[in-house]
């Protein structure tokens, strides 16, 4: 028997099972998918007395979005007044952006689309009958890169709130959020994030005494949702009796791991907040400032022992032990 022979075709069966598992065996899959949302139905600014009216603001929605390699979208805005309509059409970067209609809100997670993608409106009157405004910014990613977009709507400017009288200010509003992170592999990066913040300060026109009872930025009324109905963000003391916060429109949540994804989803509930304090008759500054961001990373993936090179090692193993033992006396 030629013991030289037959060592070399079990060697050789030896060797072409192990390139068939070291083929099996490639790169762990990457990616990262990030949603915020934040959307506020029927806002309204109310008083205990008197009127209010809005006048010189300049109301802004915007988006943005960036996909590493992909074809650059400028950020786009529109820009009206304080009670007309601002419906910014959705930005959108990536392979995967021809099946995300504009002002859609529902997650759009897949594990083939790759896209970031930014989209606000802001509809309705906050003085008569409320308001609608709505931001969210979604990226997904399954290749090596970065990808960002950003959604929001702002009132900037001189926004002028007349009080034709003294009274209470109320913010109120339904309000919804849906946060949510992950990824497939350590070290892939998703972060989220959303913010509400609402207040009234004062102007060079506001009533004497005004700044007495502000801040150091000049704000007199304020409510950013943090889901504490008794914190204080009135910031001239703690929510009033009756007051509605249930949970925080202002957050950030991100992961890099695998095992700790992250979803803070809320239907709709009341938001409700009144001033401690009467406001006095006069003119003040309305300032609203509403966003949603999504930042994403896919680094390169590293080897990782799968099954296919776990085989191989042990292949390798048995080649060399049966060497060892044909190995001629």
């Amino acid at each position: 028997m030629n013991v030289d022979h037959t060592r070399s075709k079990t060697l050789g069966w030896l060797g072409a099972l192990a390139a068939a598992s070291l083929l099996a065996s490639g790169q762990a899959q990457a990616g990262a998918y990030g949603l915020s949302v934040n959307e506020l139905n029927s806002f309204r600014i109310t008083t205990s007395a008197g009127a209010l009216s809005l006048a010189g603001a300049n109301r802004n929605a915007s988006d943005s979005a960036f996909f590493e390699g992909g074809v650059a979208v400028n950020p786009r805005a529109v820009n009206t007044g304080p009670a007309a309509n601002a419906d910014v059409l959705q930005v959108c970067s990536g392979s995967g952006c021809g099946g995300l209609p504009q002002n859609n809100y529902a997650p759009s997670p897949s594990s083939t689309l790759e896209f970031a993608r930014g989209d606000a409106h802001a509809f309705g009157n906050m003085l008569n009958g409320g308001s609608t405004v709505r931001a969210v910014a979604e990226a997904q990613r399954n290749t090596v890169g970065a990808a960002t977009a950003t959604a929001g709507d702002t009132l900037t400017g001189s926004v002028n709130l007349t009080l034709s009288s003294a009274g209470f200010i109320t913010f109120n509003f339904m309000g919804r959020r849906d946060l949510r992170t992950s990824v497939t592999t350590m070290g892939d990066k998703s972060s989220v994030s959303i913010m509400d913040i609402f207040n009234i300060s004062c102007n060079t026109s506001s009533p004497v005494g005004c700044l007495s009872n502000a801040n150091a930025d000049g704000v007199i009324f304020q409510f950013a949702p943090d889901g504490d109905a008794s914190n204080g963000s009135d910031v001239n003391g703690n929510h009033t009796v009756g007051s509605l916060d249930p949970f925080s429109l202002n957050m950030t949540a991100g992961t890099n791991d695998p095992a700790t994804s992250r979803a803070f989803a809320n239907g709709f509930a009341m938001f409700s907040l009144t001033s401690n304090f009467a406001l006095p008759a006069g003119s003040y500054t309305l300032n609203f400032s509403k966003s949603t961001r999504t930042d994403i990373v896919v680094i390169e993936p590293l080897q990782v022992p799968e099954p296919g090179t776990l085989f191989l090692l042990g292949t390798g193993l048995a080649a060399l032990a049966f060497t060892r033992r044909r190995q001629p006396k």
